[in-house]
């Protein structure tokens, strides 16, 4: 397994960064422009003196701390109005594959004409041929009959000056007399050499016709097909877009609630740290050094922890989503956060602050529920960057990285830097 969750938390953290308030020596060693911007953990557990945790820049001004307001507010407005967009495009693709479907129909519809033509023309193309056939036997007919006149009368009868008329077989039969001429010369080969032109020329129409009926058809399913399928391409397109433009200004969104929370957060903690240093100088303790709310605790009862695993157990298959807290996809730390609400116990959505929200516990004393966690640096807690639940057997269930599905595995793998029992 290859946990990748660093990049996932570390953003649903800045989401939710003004909501959390950091102990002084944390915040101001974030905003210090010269130290390293990473938290100290060991700083939250064990404050250092407030002395040694202010900065020579001085903290935030009131006017900074509303200035970092107003611009989380613009990137609201500006998250909001992306977030429209895509609903917006999103709708239009809906309706384009919906119109889709319907002209899909239709280009079934199209591609059954283009068979029917097909079939026709091939039966009329049969016909056209038995056509020709046919008329040209009636031919072979008609000059045969011409022949065997000329021979036997030793010159040019009736027949003959009939198919050498300049008006054709008919214009001589109507001034010699149709029963004369259909009495001494047999003229129903000449009939029937007539009749079979005409068939012959009405098959030649009709498949004509039906070749062009073939082929339009043919063109109108393509055309209709390409046009639908470069329309759903376009639609597609500018969805990712949209969706792209939105990711992009939650970033931003995230971002500047983030700075907005640690300048709030840096100005309080050089408040309390005045004051605790005037409660020092009056020999009053420091207010600002407090023990962690479950010191002393042995975390939460068994039966908590068999709820928040059955819990994440129901959850296998679901996917991985940046900053995901359910119900339809979760981030590593968003599942595990939701999976201890539902046993009662919240717990904040980054794997940094869950790392300590409850004492350390030995992996040979795991119990069904307790945080498991993976860091980069297995020495410095503040590398952590994944987390997952224990459910037992050395298995775990977790939400592994983008692409990927809530699932269990192994909670043997590289980078396992310790475990913690959330406090009830």
């Amino acid at each position: 397994m290859t946990t990748v969750c660093n990049g996932t938390d570390a953003p649903r953290w800045r989401r939710h960064a003004n909501v959390l308030t950091l102990t002084g020596c944390a915040l101001l060693a974030l905003l210090a422009p010269s130290g390293s911007s990473r938290l100290r953990l060991a700083d939250l557990v064990h404050p250092r003196p407030p002395s040694a945790r202010l900065l020579s820049a001085g903290p935030p001004s009131a006017a900074q701390v509303n200035a970092a307001a107003g611009q989380v507010s613009r990137r609201q407005a500006e998250l909001g109005t992306s977030r429209r967009r895509l609903t917006a495009a999103n709708a239009q693709l809906a309706a384009l594959q919906t119109q889709a479907e319907v002209l899909a129909e239709r280009y079934d519809q199209a591609l059954v004409d283009e068979q029917r033509a097909t079939a026709a023309y091939r039966v009329t193309a049969a016909r056209l041929t038995m056509a020709e056939n046919a008329e040209r036997l009636s031919r072979r007919r008609v000059a045969g009959l011409a022949a065997e006149e000329y021979e036997s009368r030793g010159g040019i009868g009736a027949a003959t000056a009939m198919l050498g008329d300049r008006g054709g077989p008919r214009a001589y039969l109507n001034r010699a007399g149709l029963s004369q001429v259909l009495a001494g010369y047999g003229t129903g080969a000449l009939a029937a050499s007539q009749a079979n032109h005409v068939v012959a020329g009405v098959f030649r129409t009709q498949a004509h016709d039906l070749l062009l009926v073939q082929r339009a058809d043919l063109r109108a399913a393509n055309d209709l097909k390409q046009a639908v399928q470069a329309a759903v391409a376009r639609q597609l397109a500018f969805v990712r877009a949209d969706k792209a433009t939105a990711n992009q200004a939650a970033d931003r969104l995230a971002a500047a609630q983030a700075h907005e929370a640690a300048l709030r957060a840096a100005r309080q903690a050089a408040l309390a740290a005045a004051a605790a240093r005037q409660a020092a100088v009056a020999g009053g303790p420091d207010p600002t050094v407090q023990a962690p709310a479950w010191a002393g605790s042995s975390g939460a009862p068994a039966s908590q922890g068999d709820a928040a695993a059955d819990w994440a157990l129901s959850q296998l298959g679901k996917p991985y989503l940046w900053g995901g807290a359910g119900p339809d996809a979760y981030d590593c730390s968003g599942l595990t956060m939701m999976a201890w609400a539902h046993a009662g116990v919240q717990l904040l959505h980054w794997t940094g602050y869950q790392w300590i929200e409850g004492p350390h516990v030995p992996l040979d004393q795991l119990q069904r529920g307790d945080l498991v966690f993976y860091a980069t640096n297995t020495s410095d807690p503040t590398t952590i960057h994944h987390v997952g639940l224990y459910i037992g057997n050395g298995m775990m269930v977790d939400a592994p990285y983008t692409g990927a599905f809530v699932r269990i595995d192994s909670i043997y793998d590289p980078g396992l830097i310790g475990a913690v029992r959330p406090v009830g």
